[in-house]
């Protein structure tokens, strides 16, 4: 917004004294001795004037660093947010698979034992005697 302003106020300062410029050269001695007081004024001014626009380019120049460094860092944290969310995706995919293997694992020293109870209940002995099925044996 202040550059903005900056900018439009050098337009305005620099269109003026091309056209103060371009008028017809006054030679009477009052135009002579007014010219001798402006000239320098106004190349104060415009020195004044290209300062700031000097300070203006420099800070433009600052800020485009800086959101160049901005963008870098942002690309890289979404480069580690999906590598993070990939790895975890891998722990999740192993998870599940030891879950299933666990629950499988279950399922059959439960069907192992419910075959050992009905056998008990049959009057085998031995199937009384034997221990109970241990879900890690099936793993």
């Amino acid at each position: 917004m202040i550059a903005r302003s900056i900018l439009a106020i050098t337009a305005l300062i620099a269109v003026a004294s091309l056209a103060a410029q371009s008028s017809p050269a006054q030679t009477d001695p009052a135009h002579q001795a007014a010219d001798a007081r402006e000239v320098p004024e106004t190349r104060a001014l415009n020195d004044k004037v290209g300062s700031a626009i000097a300070q203006t380019q420099t800070n433009n120049a600052v800020a485009q660093a800086q959101n160049e460094e901005n963008q870098a860092q942002y690309e890289a944290d979404k480069a580690a947010y999906a590598a993070a969310l990939r790895q975890h995706n891998r722990e999740v995919l192993e998870n599940d698979a030891t879950f299933i293997r666990q629950r499988e694992a279950y399922a059959m020293a439960m069907r192992d034992w419910r075959a050992q109870v009905a056998m008990c209940k049959r009057g085998y002995q031995s199937a009384c005697k034997l221990p109970t099925p241990d879900p890690m044996n099936y793993m």
